[in-house]
């Protein structure tokens, strides 16, 4: 199946304009903190294409100790000179998300961008029989997860301008699409309500925090192969491509994509070519389509 894009260029591997060793778009002398930090998305972290990343400053939390061992070591060896830190934590615990983000904080400075990329899919069930717990874990994690991170990272996010804080939520194209199919309600409408704790974020602070969600692809992760098993089965996205994508995302060349849902996939230039419209129209937000028209 197709999507439809936004951008006459749909991409599903990395590409030159959104290559994060590009200095326009670097992190060098950025505080970054990355939840999931040590699976799915956050392992490119330590990718090939992001070898030549300009990294100093990096937290990484997850709840897997190893894995964040694994993905420090290796983000040591490509950075000798990056200094990274790594919390056991689960968003879905405000003292150990505070720990994390307060230490972060006191040891590498004021938080610059935190990328929000835990997430959880419950097992795929149909809505109507499916088990109520486990359904409802998917908001748990995704809902009140995030409703934490906004929270702690107003508290110990950098001072000055707006660009300096940045808040980027790796969403899903699954909160907006229609139903595509049976079982995955519970990951669907969890990211769509999470989505919008993150723009209601960004409007009741508009001017101090930019916030950014961003679909990052169909990407081969643990979280997919719960799809794949429920026969909701696409093309993989090279995941090179979204972790490149969510480093232009937090950029100041993404600045007037504030408030927007983005997908990974659309073409960098020519989503720049769009700014003047996108700045000035609801376009590319969650709304009632035919609302007001």
């Amino acid at each position: 199946m197709a999507f439809p894009t936004y951008t006459k260029t749909f991409h599903t591997s990395s590409y030159p304009t959104s290559n994060p060793s590009n200095p326009a778009i670097s992190t060098a002398g950025k505080v970054v903190v990355i939840t999931g930090g040590g699976s799915g998305l956050g392992v490119t972290t330590h990718s090939p294409r992001l070898r030549r990343v300009r990294m100093n400053q990096l937290s990484l939390l997850g709840r897997t100790p190893s894995t964040l061992l694994s993905t420090k070591t290796s983000l040591q060896t490509l950075h000798p000179t990056i200094q990274v830190l790594t919390f056991t934590a689960d968003i879905t615990s405000l003292p150990s998300l505070t720990h994390a983000l307060s230490t972060t904080a006191s040891t590498l400075g004021p938080i610059d961008t935190l990328v929000s990329n835990a997430a959880y899919c419950p097992d795929p069930s149909p809505i109507g029989t499916g088990p109520v717990d486990e359904w409802f874990r998917g908001m748990e994690v995704n809902v009140r997860g995030n409703l934490h991170l906004v929270q702690i990272f107003l508290q110990y996010c950098a001072s000055g301008e707006a660009e300096k804080r940045v808040f980027v939520h790796v969403s899903t194209g699954g909160a907006h699409l229609l139903p595509l199919g049976s079982g995955m309600s519970g990951y669907a409408i969890s990211k769509l309500a999470a989505t919008r704790v993150v723009d209601y974020f960004g409007m009741e602070n508009l001017g101090r925090v930019r916030v950014m969600n961003v679909h990052p692809g169909v990407l081969q992760t643990d979280m997919n192969r719960k799809a794949v098993e429920a026969g909701f089965v696409l093309p993989y996205d090279d995941v090179e491509l979204s972790a490149s994508f969510i480093v232009w995302s937090a950029s100041h060349e993404a600045e007037f994509l504030k408030g927007k849902l983005i997908w990974a996939n659309w073409d960098v230039e020519e989503l720049k070519a769009k700014k003047e419209i996108l700045e000035k129209t609801d376009e590319l937000t969650i709304g009632l389509i035919g609302w007001g028209a």
